[in-house]
């Protein structure tokens, strides 16, 4: 009997074992975001994940240990997913183009996930609120103040508290991204475009006297 046939009938291979693992964490977290952690037991886990019971708690001893784990697996997607930016924009067009690149991604289904379970189970897992600093303040805040600094040191734009305006933009992106959360709206990509540019265009004239708008504002239509 040759190899392939034996691993047919005997031990799952490798990639079986790590199919059926993304298989359980896909399950395990549509069922934490729909029913909450109270609501989504172990074995709910395993009927939608079509994987026996056995197999399940063979790779977590308990529910908080599966829960643990779909936390983490989100966070390796949040370092996955974020845009790189070039610091060497001009202030209108960079500050625009990182504000609305930062609400694709606060509005992909992978973070909609993540605002979803913050609003479900945040009280009771502060992991939940490490992610959201993770996805906001070192994804996002960071990296666009430092850009602002940039700014200020090409003598685009005044001194000013970068970390502060940065995170005021950040907060209109998650605000736009939590209420989408809770109202399980879809956006399509020119409405993102615009309601990222809508943001910028309100920032933007504080940040620089003079300096215009690229006036998406106009452009936004009903989401």
């Amino acid at each position: 009997m040759s190899g392939v046939a034996m691993r047919r009938g005997g031990r799952p291979t490798l990639d079986d074992a790590r199919r059926k693992s993304e298989q359980l964490l896909e399950a395990a977290t549509a069922l934490f975001v729909e029913r909450g952690f109270d609501g989504a037991t172990m074995e709910a886990v395993a009927l939608a994940a079509g994987i026996g019971k056995q197999a399940v708690y063979q790779r977590y001893a308990n529910k908080e240990a599966m829960f643990a784990a779909v936390i983490a697996r989100l966070s390796d997607d949040v370092d996955a997913a974020m845009p790189r930016h070039d610091d060497r924009d001009p202030l209108a067009e960079g500050f625009t183009r990182r504000v609305r690149d930062y609400l694709r991604y606060a509005l992909s289904p992978r973070a909609q996930l993540v605002c979803r379970l913050v609003m479900r189970e945040g009280h009771r897992f502060p992991q939940l609120a490490l992610l959201l600093q993770q996805m906001t303040l070192e994804r996002m805040i960071r990296p666009l103040a430092n850009f602002l600094d940039v700014v200020v040191a090409r003598g685009e734009m005044r001194g000013a508290d970068t970390m502060a305006i940065a995170s005021a933009s950040v907060d209109l992106v998650f605000a736009e991204a939590m209420r989408s959360a809770f109202q399980q709206r879809c956006f399509s990509t020119d409405q993102i475009r615009c309601a990222g540019g809508a943001i910028a265009d309100l920032i933007l004239p504080g940040l620089a006297p003079g300096t215009a708008p690229l006036n998406y504002a106009s452009e936004l239509g009903p989401a």
